[in-house]
């Protein structure tokens, strides 16, 4: 009997076991089949989905936990405030002189004319859409970059050249005070091709030695075009007498670059923190404008020593801009931004260079172009990204 009950216990032992192996496997096979026939739990486990263990880029929507997705955003805007100083690379040419016992010296220069810190802005507005592809359109505004020069001395101060001698009140002036004010607009459009991965501290040198967090490295690869004006108003007023109005020669110059552009952008995001980073390049074409005004005098009204000039041109320049930024998180959307610009353009028209002391019939007929503008200074801002 004891015999009978214990080759029953072990028959409904083994044809449990085989059982449970049928419901973990799925298979359809009997219970003794299946102990005939020991599984390969290896060989028939289910595969893992890579992409449960690498995040992908989110293609539309937003991330359900910010910071665990590479990328966690789709959208960007970013806004900041520019604070760049200009460079002088006018010719340096006499503008004004001065009488000293007889004898006349150089008073001010065009390098005299450099402009303070340079107040601006940067707006960008861009999408990461499908196949790796994105877009972006941004402006950059830089305003009022104004330099002068200005020295009061009675009857002794002197504009130079042959037209000096012939303007009545310009070789004996009270007061001679030089200005330049100077702005500059750009307007680009860019395509890139993307490509985001996460990576861990141990996988770089750098990273690892600082004890870092996993980050999320996007690289930008972007082709597009961009447009950018100068424009630049010299003005060199002179006043021959106590109580008489100022007389100016004053030219405008401008200048025109539209261009195809390339460039590249990085950005490596942590939790709270990123640094972001770019370079963009334009060959571009160039057109030049000049228009000088009349030349006159308070003490012959109604005579024109010089008639208005208006002058134009073209070439080939060069565009570079360069930027480098630390970037924190403030909340799940908005970061702080704080960084460093280059911005470098060639072939441009700069009006101090326009100003033609001479005096024929040929004076002030040549556009001078082939000048620089480099800028470079701060940026504080803020940006979106959603």
């Amino acid at each position: 009997m004891l015999f009978r009950l214990m080759h029953h216990c072990s028959e409904t032992r083994h044809i449990a076991a085989g059982a449970l192996v049928v419901v973990l496997l799925g298979c359809t096979a009997s219970p003794m089949e299946a102990l005939a026939a020991p599984p390969d739990l290896v060989a028939d486990a289910p595969a893992l989905d890579d992409s449960l263990l690498t995040p992908e880029p989110i293609a539309s929507g937003t991330c359900p936990i910010p910071g665990n997705c590479c990328p966690d955003w789709q959208r960007y805007a970013i806004f900041d405030v520019l604070f760049l100083q200009r460079n002088n690379a006018t010719s340096g040419a006499v503008i004004a002189q001065q009488n000293v016992g007889g004898q006349v010296l150089p008073l001010f220069t065009t390098q005299s004319l450099q402009a303070a810190t340079v107040p601006g802005v940067r707006l960008l507005y861009g999408a990461l859409g499908p196949n790796q592809v994105g877009w972006e359109v941004g402006y950059v505004g830089l305003y009022g970059m104004f330099g002068s020069a200005d020295l009061a001395s009675p009857n002794n101060l002197v504009v130079p050249g042959a037209i000096g001698a012939i303007v009545p009140g310009w070789s004996s002036a009270d007061e001679i005070r030089a200005t330049d004010v100077a702005s500059l607009n750009m307007v680009e459009f860019n395509v890139f091709n993307f490509c985001c991965e996460r990576e861990c501290p141990e996988d770089t040198i750098l990273w690892s030695k600082c004890g870092c967090e996993p980050s999320c490295l996007c690289t930008n690869w972007l082709l597009g075009f961009r447009w950018a004006g100068f424009t630049d108003t010299a003005a060199l007023n002179v006043r021959c007498c106590e109580g008489d109005p100022f007389t100016a020669y004053t030219v405008d110059a401008a200048t025109n670059m539209l261009g195809p552009q390339i460039g590249v952008r990085t950005r490596r995001q942590w939790k709270n923190w990123a640094v972001e980073g770019w370079v963009k390049a334009m060959l571009a074409g160039t057109l030049h404008s000049a228009n000088a005004g009349p030349i006159t005098s308070s003490l012959a009204p109604g005579v024109i020593y010089r008639e208005p000039r208006r002058l134009t041109d073209s070439g080939v320049g060069f565009l570079g801009d360069i930027n480098y930024s630390l970037v924190r998180r403030l909340s799940d959307t908005w970061w702080l931004r704080v960084g460093y610009n280059l911005i470098w353009l060639s072939d441009v028209a700069l009006a101090p260079n326009q100003w033609d002391f001479t005096d024929s019939p040929t004076s002030g007929t040549t556009l001078v172009s082939g000048g620089s503008l480099f800028l470079h200074g701060a940026n504080l801002g803020i940006e979106a990204r959603w």
